[in-house]
Formats: C-alpha cells, structure tokens, sequence
C-alpha cells in the first residue's frame, strides 16, 4: 500500500534488476538516489508480456511492480493494442492503490513506455512526463523483422514522435543521445537535459592490494555484438604481445554471438596464455574485478555512454573508448589522443594501450560521476520544468 501523502515519483521501466537478470543497474541506482537527495518516494513499474508469470519483487529494498502490456512480438505495429496495454497498467495502479491525482513526476524509460507518462498526463495534468533515451536509435526503428520495411519505419516513426511530442522533459544518457532525437524534425521537445549515467561511490571504489604487479591487465565488460567490437581489443593486444609487451593480459566478461569466434581467434593465434573469458558478475563482484586493472578498454563504436567506463573509473581504473560517442564527452579536449581512438581501429588502439603502459598518465574527466550529485543537479531541473 502506497502513502497517498507522499510526492509519488513513478519510474515505468523496462530495466531493472533482479535476482534472475542483473540487467539495469544503473536504474537501480538512480532511483536510490532521486529518493537520498529529494523528497519524493519512487515507485518502480515494470512491463511485462501478457501472458508471463512473473511476480512483484523486491530488489536491495526497492519495491517493483509488474504490469502487463499487450504487443505484437519483434516490434511489429508499435501501439496496435494500447487500449488494452492502457487498461493493465491502469489496473495495476488501482491495485497498489495509487491514483493519478497523487502522482507527481512520471519518468518513463525509452520511447515506447512514454506513452504511459502521457496517459497519466491527460489524468491529472499536474503530473510532469519524464522520458530518458538510452541509445541512439531513439525511435527503435532499428528493432524487429520489418525494420527494412519504408511502410512500417514510417509507422514506427509516427507513434515514436507522438509519443515524444506530449513529453515536457526529455533526458539523454550523454548530449549526443539528446542530438539523436533532435534529429528527428517532427519532434519539438519542450525541455532537455542531458542526466549521465552517474556511479554509486558504495558500490565501485578503489581497493588497495588487488593488483599484480607483476603483469599489465586490461578488463572490457559487453556483451560480445558486433558494435561492442571485442576483436579490436584482441588483435591490440596481439600487436603489443609481438611488440615485446610479455606481460599484458587481457580479461573480456560477456556472453553474446561473436564470444566463440572470438575465442577461437585467441586459440587459432595462441593468445590463451594471454587472453581470457569469464561470465557476467554482479555489482559486488565487479568492484573486485576493476580493482585488480589497470587499464580498462572496450572499443564499441555504437555507445549512447556506457556506464562500464565510469564504474572503472571510479574504481581508479582509466578507461579507453572510441571517439564521438557519449562517453568521450566527459573526457577534456587535451586528453582525447590519450584515451580516445578511431572506431574498428587497431593501430589507435595500440598507441593508446602502449602511451599509457609505458607512462601511467592519471585520468581526470570534466565533471563528477557521483550519482547523488548528477541527480541532485536533474532534480532543480526537473522543478523548473
């Protein structure tokens, strides 16, 4: 039972962590810290397909709700059943007894599920509509079998902007994601802000002792897809290894398509010695994992932001990324030859791996990536809107 008397902040998401998948952490994060630095008290949805068992839980003592939505699979006419998707989630909110007339801010996680904030909006227009953007492909036009199809892109495309249209307040995980939607002409955003993805300082956090002195290691944590570009990194290394760099180790933790033909690479090159694979880690494990590098690289070329360079960082671990994506916005502009490369570029790779193994220049980026302190900065902005 929800506390009528409380500023109800509602979070309508589609990542969020559990037990079973650690996926979204960092929404985790954020809504622990829009509770610390505010007054309001955050209810999480969760949407879930129509016919899944899945129940409420509770996850680090955040309550989630799931609520059922009706959708044709692999993205095909996106809305088609909105009168029955609104009808659950409506139902849900009955459910936990939460009326519309009490909520305050809804803040909905990519384009699809804004179309929640906006029927909450035309309930209680006091309510004001948050929609944060996660990648580039803000509309989704890039997802399910018709995506090379003009007629559906379009009609993809049209729910997207009316989605966006009744939204007073746009997010981007970086200022390139936000450029993404304005892009799009049809689209006129009222207000943007552009809200990092921050890092817990409980969670990632120097730890004397991990590392071995005795070797160079280098951690990349992704999902093995194509723009993630793991086979960068590797043949990197393989460079660096010829060049006399005997002790650089190289440690990938992921799971996803091209994991066997990168592995197969290392063996077919006798790189095992040198380059390992391990599985997804929790939160708590991964702080161990960043503490024991020295260098963290992961060349994806595709990269709204990518919450992994800045958890090593705060770990003080410094991170190489590629060029023009939204994380190489927080690093200074005399520093971008030192940490920043081509994408799908080898040769850019190795001078960056090789000037900081032979030099350990600390890194320092333009501003903080404490959560707490991003969000206390989103929330004035979220007040004035």
């Amino acid at each position: 039972m929800l506390n009528s008397k409380q500023l109800n902040y509602l979070v309508i998401t589609p990542f969020f962590p559990s037990k079973d998948n650690f996926r979204g952490p960092y929404v985790l994060d954020q809504v622990k810290a829009i509770e610390a630095v505010s007054d309001y008290q955050v209810t999480v949805l969760k949407p879930k397909s129509l016919f899944s068992k899945q129940k409420d839980y509770e996850f680090e003592g955040v309550k989630v709700y799931y609520f059922k939505r009706v959708v044709l699979p692999s993205n095909i006419l996106s809305g088609l059943f909105n009168g029955l998707s609104k009808l659950f989630f409506l139902k849900k909110l009955k459910s936990i007894s939460l009326d519309c007339d009490n909520i305050t801010v809804a803040h909905t996680h990519v384009t699809e599920n804004g179309f929640y904030a906006n029927i909450l909006k035309t309930k209680n227009p006091k309510i004001k509509t948050v929609l944060q953007h996660h990648g580039f492909d803000v509309l989704s036009l890039e997802n399910g079998v018709l995506r090379n199809l003009s007629w559906h892109r379009n009609w993809v495309r049209n729910y997207g902007v009316s989605i966006c249209n009744q939204i007073d307040l746009h997010l981007g995980v970086s200022e390139k994601t936000l450029s993404c939607v304005r892009a799009f002409s049809e689209i006129k955003m009222r207000s943007q802000y552009v809200l990092y993805n921050g890092v817990d300082p409980n969670k990632f956090y120097p730890i004397d002792g991990l590392k071995d002195n005795t070797i160079f290691k280098i951690g990349c944590i992704a999902n093995f897809w194509p723009l993630k570009d793991q086979m960068t990194l590797i043949k990197a290394a393989q460079e660096l290894i010829q060049q006399g760099i005997a002790n650089l180790y190289v440690a990938f933790i992921g799971s996803g398509a091209l994991l066997n033909d990168c592995k197969a690479y290392v063996v077919k090159h006798q790189l095992e010695s040198h380059i390992t694979f391990q599985k997804e880690m929790t939160h708590q494990e991964l702080n161990t994992f960043y503490n024991t590098l020295d260098l963290y690289v992961m060349p994806s070329y595709y990269e709204a932001f990518g919450c992994v360079y800045t958890e090593a960082y705060a770990c003080g671990v410094p991170f190489i990324a590629v060029e023009g994506q939204g994380i190489a916005e927080l690093i200074l502009e005399t520093d971008k030859d030192k940490w920043l490369i081509k994408g799908k570029n080898v040769h850019d790779l190795v001078t960056c791996i090789k000037g900081y193994y032979q030099n350990r220049t600390p890194q320092k980026l333009k501003r903080s990536i404490d959560i707490k302190s991003l969000v206390k900065d989103y929330i004035k902005v979220l007040q004035s809107v």
